[in-house]
């Protein structure tokens, strides 16, 4: 990538910040997420609750594998929810504004890895959509395999134009880090917010897109056309005192006062 518009980034693969999550992303664990039999009612005894808790344990975890929720009776109203993070990840690129470019990472099932039909079909039959752990692995598999995003890391300019977006990071619970270690399941969480619904969001500059999702780049003589008034951590970036003096709305309006009696002083003595 030497000589092209972010000639500090020497390879096409994400890069982290200290503090960041590398090349493999958020270190968030579906394994130690799923909640224990204990969680799902299943407890130790001799009574038909009892009994009648663990089975619907094992249909919790049935759901939690195949659908992310629950599919029938016995599991209706147990805490099962899609497991899996979203995230932005660092692409060490730099936008034409001056601030880092992201990429967004899904890894909560959208419920479409088999197709339109299957997901009508699926609803016809009252059943939930499938955003358990075995449709989840399809999806990330359907999203790995696709080269579009590695060619057009190849193949673009290197001088992206960028947009801002705001999405939804962390799980399904409204959590961004472990709750047992703490250890942070996206970057900067210092920088995310909760939304009316519970969930937690970031919002990061990503690669601008046209109608038709190709990504929109630019040659290097306008990427270095473009004002870079924003850091890094897409902040703006400082001012001289004099201008935000000047952009100042009551600065502004101090200065008027100022030239009117200035101009009051002076309108006698031109006569």
């Amino acid at each position: 990538m030497a000589g092209q518009g972010n000639e500090a980034r020497t390879s096409i693969l994400p890069t982290a910040e200290p503090g960041g999550l590398g090349f493999f992303g958020s270190p968030y664990s579906a394994a130690d997420q799923l909640l224990t039999p204990p969680k799902f009612g299943c407890a130790d005894g001799d009574s038909m609750d009892s009994v009648i808790g663990c089975v619907s344990s094992v249909g919790a975890y049935v759901d939690t594998i195949g659908f992310g929720q629950s599919s029938n009776f016995l599991t209706a109203g147990l805490p099962i929810k899609p497991l899996g993070v979203n995230y932005f990840m660092n692409t060490g690129q730099t936008c034409d504004n001056g601030a880092t470019m992201y990429d967004y990472f899904e890894g909560i099932p959208k419920g479409d890895a088999l197709g339109v039909k299957i997901q009508s079909a699926m609803s016809e039959m009252g059943l939930p959509q499938l955003k358990g752990l075995a449709p989840g692995m399809l999806e990330d598999a359907e999203n790995a395999l696709n080269p579009m995003p590695l060619l057009n890391a190849m193949l673009g300019s290197g001088y992206p134009q960028c947009q801002r977006v705001t999405h939804q990071v962390g799980d399904m619970t409204g959590a961004i880090a472990d709750p047992v270690t703490g250890e942070p399941w996206i970057e900067q969480p210092e920088t995310a917010f909760r939304g009316n619904d519970g969930m937690m969001y970031q919002s990061r500059w990503v690669q601008a897109v046209d109608r038709k999702g190709n990504p929109i780049t630019l040659d290097k003589k306008a990427w270095d056309a473009t004002p870079k008034t924003l850091n890094p951590d897409g902040t703006p970036k400082n001012v001289s005192g004099f201008q935000s003096m000047m952009t100042s709305p009551q600065s502004l309006a101090v200065v008027g006062i100022l030239l009117l009696l200035g101009f009051a002083f002076v309108r006698p003595r031109l006569r």
